[in-house]
């Protein structure tokens, strides 16, 4: 009868008692119908009735931990599948007792149970269980031999005297209890290397989904210097990062190091050899740092209790980038196997660290244009503003009288320039929302407001198209987290473009209302549409749908693209739906505020 139940972390405890549990059943099965077979078929010598017995116990507890398994919570497993373990050691222990004792050659059987403990058990209770092994096996040959149990002869080509000879008894025993220690012995180193192979792999895994969930800097590297602190069980980790001189090592993050050691000084290059060392792509191994000449700071690195230290090098693409150590708080903590281990996990560091640089220089390079067309734009807006109201004064006779043609002229060219400011207006707000520090604090606000505020400010334009506007909404107080402005301006770009690319005796419809802890805001009309293949691009900067320029209505391009930014930027999503010639639906899914 084989065992086996969970080694904690490693089995699943519920899915391994459900497969005892089965096992199980044909043991107890197999009990009741090897013994008649063996009894009246092959004339064996065998107490029958103890042994159907036997079966009908083990079928009898079988059912029983089926039941308590079933009903058992969670926490209560690990001492149920102990029980099994009990469970099948006795029935095994009168199974040997039935089959013949010291003769039985199912007392080998138990070697099943002893080379099944290291995979199964933790630590030291495999070699408890060793000793129970033992034993149990030594008690049922001892009890035998000194008649307080029956022996049953099954073998009876032996000496009938032969389960009470010392010698034999000794000897069997001796070769038994060898046996089981040298199986227990051989299996532990074997185990101990398994489960730290498959933790350091299952580590590895989730230090590889962590690194690339994230682009921010720090975060990646504290999560690699944490993880790899904890998988070793070391006194910490630190990562450091070559400077743009390549001179200094600065500090890029640390764990479970003191502030006082973080804060002795710079780490020069050529000062460290460890580091040099790591730098040229050789890890590095100090299995005892006093009196260790290849460190910068020795005495603090002594005094923060650090005995051991593994460097290995962080090298992406375009070279090295810095260097990875791990501190041991004992001498020798650093296995060859180790080292390839940090090694690998140091590798998925680099591309991870070189990703997040990549990155945070993207967004520099982003912010830096964002900033130039913020001040070229805003430059503009002065002039164009002066010119816009020179002009007005010219049109308005208010310089003097114009004939026709002069009228017409100035009457195109402030239409001009009121294109030209409503183009740097939309270049001020994109460029606002890309710029760090420039967007407006997020706080509650409601939704209603300004959805209402929008159709009201565009009510009089409809009106003038004869499009009829229709307002679907429950008053129930909605808030969300954002900002005043930019919750206006996404609502009066949606709403406005409903109604300019809507034609006369059209329809508009906005629907405001909550699903679950969300705000849905629908704006439909029966404009002119989208093509299908503009689609997929009307949210990027300067696209106008090709009907658009065909119909020559004016705009920017860039109004969409300020909406899905301040969409984004509240944590919302916005859909869109159309088919040219029959018109468009928008939809702004936003959070409600807690």
């Amino acid at each position: 009868m084989t065992v086996s139940f969970n080694s904690p972390g490693s089995v699943d405890l519920v899915k391994n008692s459900a497969r005892l549990i089965r096992m199980r059943w044909l043991a107890g099965l197999a009990v009741l119908t090897a013994t008649p077979l063996c009894v009246y078929a092959l004339r064996v010598p065998l107490p029958a009735q103890a042994l159907y017995a036997l079966g009908a116990v083990i079928l009898a507890y079988n059912a029983l931990l089926w039941w308590v398994s079933r009903r058992a919570a969670m926490r209560r497993l690990p001492w149920i599948a102990i029980g099994q373990f009990a469970f099948d050691w006795m029935a095994l222990a009168t199974f040997v007792h039935l089959t013949g004792g010291v003769e039985s050659p199912a007392i080998w059987f138990f070697l099943f149970h002893v080379l099944l403990a290291p995979l199964l058990l933790p630590g030291r209770t495999t070699y408890v269980f060793a000793g129970l092994v033992i034993a149990a096996a030594g008690a049922v040959v001892v009890l035998e031999a000194a008649g307080a149990l029956a022996h049953y002869r099954v073998l009876t080509a032996l000496p009938p005297a032969l389960y009470r000879d010392p010698i034999f008894i000794v000897a069997l025993l001796g070769f038994f209890a060898t046996t089981v220690i040298v199986s227990v012995g051989l299996m532990m180193p074997l185990v101990r290397e398994l489960r730290e192979r498959e933790r350091q792999i299952a580590a590895l895994f989730e230090s590889i989904q962590a690194l690339s969930s994230s682009l921010d800097l720090p975060q990646v590297l504290d999560q690699l210097a944490r993880g790899v602190s904890r998988v070793l069980r070391a006194r910490g980790a630190s990562i450091r990062l070559l400077d743009d001189t390549g001179a200094r090592l600065n500090i890029g993050a640390a764990y479970g190091l003191s502030q006082r050691y973080l804060e002795k000084g710079p780490v020069e290059v050529d000062r460290s050899p460890i580091d040099r060392e790591a730098l040229h792509g050789r890890p590095v191994i100090i299995e005892e740092t006093a009196g260790e000449e290849r460190l910068q700071y020795p005495e603090e690195i002594v005094a923060e209790g650090i005995h051991s230290i593994l460097c290995v090098p962080l090298i992406g693409r375009r070279g090295p980038l810095g260097v990875l150590r791990v501190y041991g708080q004992t001498p020798r903590l650093f296995t060859a196997e180790q080292v390839n281990f940090v090694t690998a996990i140091a590798r998925q560091g680099a591309a991870a660290i070189e990703n997040a640089m990549s990155y945070g220089e993207l967004r520099r390079a982003e912010e830096i244009k964002s900033q130039f067309v913020r001040a070229v734009t805003h430059e503009l807006r002065s002039p164009v503003t002066a010119s816009q109201s020179l002009l007005r004064t010219v049109t308005r006779d208010l310089a003097g009288g114009l004939n026709d043609l002069q009228r017409e002229v100035l009457g195109r060219l402030s239409n001009r320039l009121d294109s030209l400011q409503l183009l740097i207006d939309d270049l001020l707000d994109l460029a606002a929302g890309k710029v760090e520090g420039l967007e407006a604090a997020l706080a509650p606000v409601s939704i209603e407001a300004a959805v209402l505020s929008v159709i009201e400010r565009v009510s009089a334009q409809a009106q003038e198209k004869t499009i009829d506007m229709e307002v679907n909404y429950v008053p129930r107080g909605l808030t969300v987290m954002a900002s005043e402005d930019g919750l206006g301006r996404i609502f009066l770009n949606l709403i406005g473009n409903a109604v300019k690319y809507t034609p006369p005796g059209g329809r508009v419809r906005v629907t405001l209302e909550q699903c679950g802890d969300e705000a849905v805001v629908t704006v439909a009309d029966t404009g002119m549409g989208v093509p299908e293949v503009d689609l997929p691009h009307l949210f990027e900067e300067f696209f106008r749908g090709s009907n658009v320029k065909q119909a020559g209505v004016t705009g920017t391009g860039l109004g969409l693209t300020i909406v899905k930014d301040l969409v984004d930027r509240y944590r919302g999503r916005i859909s869109v739906t159309s088919k040219a010639g029959e018109g468009t639906t928008f939809t702004v899914t936003l959070p409600l505020a807690a």
